[in-house]
C-alpha cells in the first residue's frame, strides 16, 4: 500500500510505542517517501528501546534440540549478538516451479525462552512489504519481552527484504530515475524471478524455516501488510498455529481491485471527525467536521491553493493543494500525532477567510511531488522488494500479458466504469492517481512473466485457532472496513476496536499491546474495555486567528485571583498556542523551523524536550519568547514572555500535561500581563 509510491512504508514502515520508556528519546525519524507504505512511528514518546536496555545473554546463543542440518549458522549483527540471538538461515528455492534454478537463503534470528518449559515460537512480521523484520528486534522485544518466559522469538526476513536475498534496485532505491521507469528496470533486473516474491512463496519460507527448527507450533503476529502473510501462512499451514493476533491487517484474498482504496477514502472523514471531536479545542469551533472537510476537498478541486509555506524543518517550498495533493500528501499523510489531521479543519476555514497560510504549510509539511527519493539501505527497506511483492500479490485492472500502453487504457477504463461517487467524498481522479492508490497506477510498469504465488490458494481453509484481531478506529491506512473483512475469514476470531489509534494499533495504545501479548500468552482475550476510551487524545486546533482578537479567550480559573479581561485571555490562548504549535513541529520535522507567522523555534532533544522561541508569531500581532519543556510522562511547562501590538504585554508561566495519556484538562496559566494578575486555563487538546 503505498505512494513512493511509500503510503505504505508503512502501511507502514513500522513503528512503534507500546509502553512508555523512561530513556533518552532518540533524535526525530527522517521522514520517507508517503508513496511507500509505511508504519508511522509515535514520535510523541520515547521510541524504540535501546539495545543496552535489552541485554539480557547469559550464555552462548545454541540451536534448539530439534532443529535440522537445514540450519546454517550466519554471522550476526551486533544488536542481535548482543541480544543473545541465535542468527542463522535456511535456503529455500527461489522458483519452487523450477527447484534446480537457485535457492535464495532465508535469514532469521531466533531468541530462546528463559524457563524451563517451551510453549511454542512467537513469529512476528511488520508488513510493509519491503522492510527487515530482524531489524526491528527491539520493537519485538519491547512488545513480547515478557512472553520470553515460555515462547521463543522468531524473526524471519521474507525473502527479498533484510538479509534474505535483499533486492537492490538502484534507480527504486535511490531516486535516480522517474517511479515508472524505475519500477519496469526493477522488474527487467530480477528478469523471470520478478513473481518469485510473491506472499505465498513468503509463506512457504516460513514454513520451511519452522520445519527446519523443528517447532509443532507457533504464535503469529502480523501487522499491516504481515496480515498478507499470516494470511498465506495460514491457509497453507494452519495446524502449526497455536494462536493468531492481527493487527490492522491487509489479507483479504481476491479483493476487487479498488475495493482497498474505496475503504480508505471512506475512512479518512472519520479519522478527520473522530479527531476533532474528541478534542474540545476543536470540537468548539467545528460541530460538523464532515460538512466542512467536504467543502475543502470541493473548494481545492474547483481552484487548487498555491503559495509558498515553510515545512516543519523551516524550509520554504512551493506548494500547489489540488485534490489529489490534498488526499494524498495531507489527509493520508498525517504527520506527527495526527497534527496535519488535528490541524485540518481550521485551515479550512482560515482559507476560506482569505488566508491559505495554514493550508500551504500542511502541504509543505507532508508534501511529495512525483519526483522519487533516496531510500538508503535497502536491507533495512527496499522498495524493489515492495514492488516485487505488492504488485503481483494484488488483483489488477489490466491484463498482465498486455504491453504497458494498453494496461495504461485498461486501468483507465476500469477507473471510468467505477460510479462517481465510489470514492466519495473524494474524485475518482484523486483515488486512483499515483499519490494515493497503493500498488496500483504504479504497478503499470511491472512485469509478471509467469503467474504468482496468490496469498491464499484457492478454495483456501481457514484454521480455527485462536484469534485476536486489533483495529485503529482512527486507522485510514487498513481502516475497520478492511480488517472486519479480513477477520470474517477467521472462524475463531474476536474483533477489537481501538479507540484513537492509528495503524498498528499496539504501538499507539497500552491497552492495545497488553492485549496482544496476554493473548499469546493464555489464549484469552480477556477484559477490553481499555480498548473503548481513549487512551490518549490528540492535540487538535480550532482556529488559526490572524490576530488575537480573533482567538477564543481562556477560561477564568476559579481558583486563582485573575485580573485581566477578555481581550487578554485571548492573547493567552495565542500564547499557548504558539508553544504547542513549535512543539507540534518539532515531532513533525528536527527540532529547527518558523513560527506560523514568524519568529524561530529550536529543540534539544536530549532528556526531556526543551524548546526554545524565538520572537514566534501564531497571530500576527502576538510574539513569544521562551522555553517549553515536555517530558515523556507528557509533563509540560512552558515560562514565556508575550509582547506585540495585539497585548499590553507580559510573562505567562504555563503548567499542565501534552499527549499525555488520561483525560483532557487544562493547562493552568499564571503570571501578569499589562501588571495585571493571570489566573486563566486553556484546554490541554
Amino acid at each position: 500500500m503505498k505512494r513512493i509510491p511509500i503510503l505504505m512504508l508503512i502501511v507502514f514502515t513500522c513503528l512503534l510505542s507500546g509502553e512508555w520508556l523512561q530513556a533518552q528519546r532518540p533524535t526525530p525519524p527522517t521522514k520517507v517517501n508517503p508513496r511507500i507504505p509505511h508504519f508511522p512511528i509515535k514520535p510523541g514518546v520515547p521510541q524504540i528501546p535501546q539495545t543496552q536496555q535489552l541485554l539480557r545473554r547469559v550464555e552462548p546463543a545454541r540451536l534448539p534440540a530439534s532443529a535440522t542440518a537445514n540450519v546454517i549458522p550466519s554471522t550476526c549483527p551486533p544488536d542481535a549478538e548482543a541480544l543473545g540471538a541465535l542468527c542463522a538461515n535456511v535456503k529455500v528455492p527461489l522458483d519452487r516451479n523450477h527447484p534446480k534454478q537457485g535457492t535464495i537463503p532465508i535469514y532469521f534470528e531466533l531468541y530462546m525462552h528463559t524457563g524451563a518449559f517451551l510453549e511454542s515460537a512467537i513469529l512476528m512480521n511488520f508488513g510493509g512489504p519491503g522492510g527487515t523484520t530482524t531489524g526491528n528486534r527491539g520493537i519485538a522485544f519491547f512488545l513480547f519481552g515478557q512472553n520470553l518466559d515460555v515462547h521463543d522469538l522468531l524473526l524471519i526476513d521474507d525473502r527479498g527484504r533484510g538479509l534474505s536475498g535483499t533486492i537492490d534496485c538502484e534507480e527504486l532505491q535511490h531516486g535516480t530515475a522517474p517511479w515508472d521507469q524505475a519500477t519496469a528496470d526493477c522488474a527487467v533486473q530480477l528478469a523471470n524471478a520478478a513473481s518469485r516474491y510473491g506472499t505465498g512463496d513468503i509463506a512457504q519460507d516460513t514454513e520451511a524455516v519452522r520445519a527446519a527448527l523443528g517447532y509443532d507450533k507457533i504464535d503469529y503476529y502480523g501487522l499491516s501488510y504481515g496480515g498478507a502473510d499470516l494470511t498465506a501462512y495460514a491457509t497453507r499451514f494452519g495446524n502449526h498455529l497455536r494462536s493468531i493476533v492481527l493487527d490492522a491487517p491487509v489479507g483479504t484474498p481476491f479483493l476487487p481491485r479498488f475495493a482497498v482504496d474505496r475503504y480508505r477514502t471512506h475512512a479518512e472523514p472519520r479519522m478527520v471527525r473522530l479527531d476533532c471531536l474528541r478534542s474540545p479545542t476543536c470540537y468548539a469551533d467545528h460541530r460538523f467536521p464532515d460538512v466542512e472537510l467536504d467543502g475543502l476537498i470541493w473548494t481545492v478541486r474547483l481552484h487548487p491553493v498555491e503559495g509558498d509555506a515553510y515545512d516543519a524543518n523551516g524550509n520554504l517550498k512551493h506548494v500547489r493543494i489540488d485534490e489529489e495533493q490534498l488526499l494524498g500528501n495531507v489527509i493520508d499523510n498525517p504527520t506527527g500525532n495526527f497534527a496535519s489531521t488535528g490541524e485540518l479543519l481550521a485551515a479550512a476555514t482560515s482559507l476560506w477567510q482569505g488566508d491559505p497560510k495554514p493550508l500551504l504549510r500542511l502541504g509543505a509539511e507532508g508534501y511529495y511531488s512525483q519526483v522519487e527519493a533516496e531510500l538508503g539501505d535497502p536491507s533495512s527497506f527496499s522498495a524493489g522488494a515492495l514492488q516485487a511483492t505488492a504488485c503481483v500479490d494484488v488483483q489488477q485492472a489490466w491484463n498482465w500479458s498486455a504491453p504497458v500502453s494498453e494496461r495504461s487504457e485498461q486501468y483507465a477504463d476500469a477507473v471510468s466504469e467505477l460510479n462517481l461517487d465510489y470514492f466519495a467524498p473524494f474524485s475518482r481522479k484523486a483515488a486512483t492517481g499515483l499519490l494515493f492508490s497503493f500498488f496500483g497506477r504504479d504497478c503499470l510498469y511491472w512485469e509478471k512473466p509467469t503467474p504468482s504465488s496468490p496469498v491464499a490458494p484457492p478454495h483456501a481453509t481457514y484454521p480455527f485457532a485462536p484469534t485476536l484481531v486489533l483495529s485503529g478506529d482512527m486507522d485510514s491506512r487498513v481502516p475497520f472496513e478492511e480488517v472486519s473483512k479480513v477477520a470474517n475469514f477467521f472462524p475463531n476470531n474476536t474483533l477489537v476496536p481501538v479507540a484513537e489509534a492509528g495503524h498498528g494499533t499496539v504501538f499507539w495504545t497500552q491497552c492495545a499491546a497488553k492485549l496482544a501479548s496476554d493473548f499469546i500468552e493464555t489464549l484469552q482475550v480477556g477484559d477490553t474495555s481499555c480498548a473503548n476510551t481513549p487512551e490518549t487524545v490528540w492535540p487538535a486546533v480550532g482556529r488559526f486567528p490572524l490576530l488575537a482578537k480573533f482567538a477564543h479567550p481562556a477560561a477564568v480559573d476559579p481558583n486563582g485571583q485573575n485580573q485581566i479581561g477578555q481581550g487578554e485571555r485571548k492573547v493567552v490562548t495565542v500564547a499557548v498556542a504558539t508553544a504547542t504549535d513549535a512543539m507540534q513541529r518539532s515531532i513533525i520535522g528536527f527540532g529547527d523551523g518558523v513560527g506560523l507567522r514568524g519568529g524561530t523555534f529550536h529543540t534539544e532533544f536530549s532528556g526531556p524536550w526543551t524548546t526554545t522561541l524565538t520572537n514566534c508569531a501564531f497571530a500576527k500581532d502576538v510574539t513569544v519568547n521562551g522555553t517549553v519543556t515536555w517530558t515523556y510522562a507528557g509533563s509540560f511547562l512552558a515560562d514565556l514572555t508575550v509582547s506585540g501590538s495585539g497585548t499590553a504585554g507580559g510573562t505567562l508561566h504555563v503548567e499542565g500535561t501534552w499527549q499525555a495519556p488520561g483525560a483532557v484538562g487544562n493547562f493552568i496559566v499564571s503570571g501578569t500581563l499589562g501588571g495585571k494578575q493571570v489566573a486563566v486555563l486553556v484546554p490541554e487538546a
